[in-house]
């Protein structure tokens, strides 16, 4: 089979998935809804909805070897999978959970390998608990994920993850609490943040630099 790569989503983990990809010289195509976010990029791309069987059959479905799924919404990567599946039964699914509840279903829907950044999240967790004090990991070209402790004057005390304004503000989004030596990682955004939380963070090195400078202290 001819190899051609299929990326649906072009969100921060999607455009380091196309560093990766430019780097290998493969063949891909990207799906999005934002054109803007797309032109002048220097790869093939076609706006339109990952659900839309019509647009993936354009975008060369039938004939790709391998489909990287990346969408915000796990609903829509469960459709998407299980298109994708149907058109093209030999290619292999890659996607992207956004929450570990989902995981079982994209798997079922016809997907080769789930990755979750929430349990991700709660493995580096897990290693900070038991002594392994790195500040961040490299998980993508251009993605990390960091660590912070909230001390007592911090600005984040008291305030939710949704009055925080972390994501909006700086771009970072929280994808694991670790108190007490619980850890979570269903990140509600009525969560309020306390001292001695430690939270682990994702985004890109920028974003991560900007967090650690606006609220380490």
């Amino acid at each position: 089979m001819e190899k051609q790569y299929i990326l649906i989503g072009y969100g921060d983990v999607g455009r380091s998935i196309v560093s990766a990809l430019e780097k290998a010289h493969v063949h891909f195509v990207v799906i999005d809804m934002n054109e803007a976010k797309l032109k002048d990029r220097g790869f093939d791309y076609y706006a339109g909805n990952g659900t839309d069987e019509e647009i993936l059959i354009r975008a060369g479905l039938k004939k790709a070897s391998t489909v990287i799924i990346v969408l915000n919404n796990d609903d829509d990567i469960i459709f998407s999978t299980l298109i994708a599946r149907n058109i093209n039964p030999q290619c292999i699914i890659l996607a992207r959970a956004n929450t570990t509840k989902s995981i079982d279903k994209i798997y079922r829907a016809g997907a080769d390998y789930v990755a979750s950044l929430s349990i991700i999240a709660g493995q580096m967790l897990a290693h900070i608990a038991i002594g392994h004090q790195q500040d961040s990991i490299l998980m993508l070209e251009g993605l990390e994920i960091g660590k912070h402790r909230i001390t007592a004057d911090s600005q984040l005390v008291g305030k939710s993850i949704a009055d925080a304004g972390i994501r909006s503000s700086i771009g970072c989004t929280i994808i694991g609490i670790e108190e007490n030596g619980k850890t979570t990682t269903d990140i509600d955004p009525s969560i309020i943040l306390r001292e001695g939380m430690t939270l682990a963070v994702i985004g890109n090195s920028e974003q991560i630099s900007k967090f650690k400078k606006d609220y380490s202290v």
